[in-house]
């Protein structure tokens, strides 16, 4: 028969800052209060829900959720295809993954599509596309300016 031994150790520890590296085989941390964060996080407008297909497929070329949301409310604001114009443009200069080949293109297009619910016409593809564009133009041809 196989004896199990273990040894009982007690660390007494005040105040300061205190690091203890034993060498272990195991290691258990517990977590208590997942409710009250839950909570939390709710009450603070923070949302722990999934996001939607609509935002995921966005989210391929912006990494950070606070920017998605950010860009996603921008885009659900405007009213125009030269506002919608102006977002595209914002979201080119910020991000990385964005860049001025994407923003023309039918897909990345039709990505902005489900968040132009404000946008009563002009919501076409070739449409978005020349504000895209023209947008884009200003905003190097001011970034340009600004570098002089």
């Amino acid at each position: 028969m196989e004896e199990n031994s273990k040894s009982n150790v007690t660390f007494n520890i005040y105040g300061g800052n205190n690091q203890i590296l034993p060498n272990a085989t195991e290691a258990v941390q517990n977590f208590y209060g997942d409710q009250f964060a839950d909570q939390k996080l709710h009450s603070e407008g923070e949302s722990t829900d999934a996001p939607h297909e609509d935002e995921q497929r966005l989210a391929i070329y912006i990494n950070k959720v606070e920017s998605l949301r950010g860009y996603i409310s921008l885009l659900t604001a405007c009213k125009t295809a030269k506002e919608v114009g102006e977002v595209v443009a914002t979201m080119c200069q910020n991000e990385e993954a964005i860049d001025a080949d994407l923003i023309a293109r039918k897909d990345f297009i039709h990505l902005l599509l489900p968040f132009l619910t404000n946008v009563k016409t002009g919501k076409g593809v070739d449409n978005l596309r020349l504000y895209i564009n023209n947008a884009w133009d200003a905003r190097k041809k001011a970034l340009r300016q600004s570098n002089r």
